[in-house]
């Protein structure tokens, strides 16, 4: 009887794993593929650092022109430095100054990510070129070259791959 169990067994196993259906040309059946999004890698939250340092970048230049916070301002700038970009176009306003951006480099020269992914610190260079005019756009004096490095902390937006500048703080 114990021989027999074990034929029985072995001529099952053999059947099971050696049965593919038979058919090579039948269509074999295969998971649908995923839809789910592919996980957020480093270079891509890079990117995401970079284009909110570039969209603060051209928020600043308006807010220096305009002396106001458009509504689109929130999409790059939240917290304290949009609060300091708000005081700093106050005070222009009502000393009755308008700073036009002549010329401008800007040069990120370093980007660095938190291991929680939810901050990053980027060392920027900026070289500009501006001149101070009257509320009325006549210039006021001479051009003023400016060479500023600053060290600039982005948070996160939710789980987004979306950064905002949260802090500025100058360097000497």
């Amino acid at each position: 009887m114990k021989q027999f169990a074990l034929l029985l067994f072995a001529l099952l196993a053999a059947t099971a794993a050696g049965c593919d259906g038979g058919n090579d040309k039948a269509t074999k059946t295969q998971p649908p593929p995923t839809t789910t999004a592919p996980e957020t890698t480093e270079a891509t939250l890079e990117r995401a650092i970079r284009t909110a340092l570039n969209e603060n970048r051209r928020l600043s230049v308006y807010v220096l022109w305009n002396n106001r916070i458009p509504s689109w301002a929130e999409r790059s700038t939240r917290g304290p430095a949009l609060a300091s970009l708000r005081v700093a176009a106050q005070n222009r306003r009502e000393r009755g100054i308008r700073v036009r951006m002549l010329e401008g480099r800007r040069e990120i020269r370093s980007v660095r990510l938190e291991p929680s992914y939810a901050r990053a610190t980027a060392i920027v260079v900026d070289r500009q070129r501006v001149r101070p005019s009257r509320q009325s756009g006549r210039p006021i004096g001479r051009a003023v070259v400016l060479n500023e490095r600053a060290r600039y902390e982005l948070r996160r937006v939710g789980r987004s791959d979306r950064f905002v500048v949260w802090r500025v703080v100058l360097l000497e």
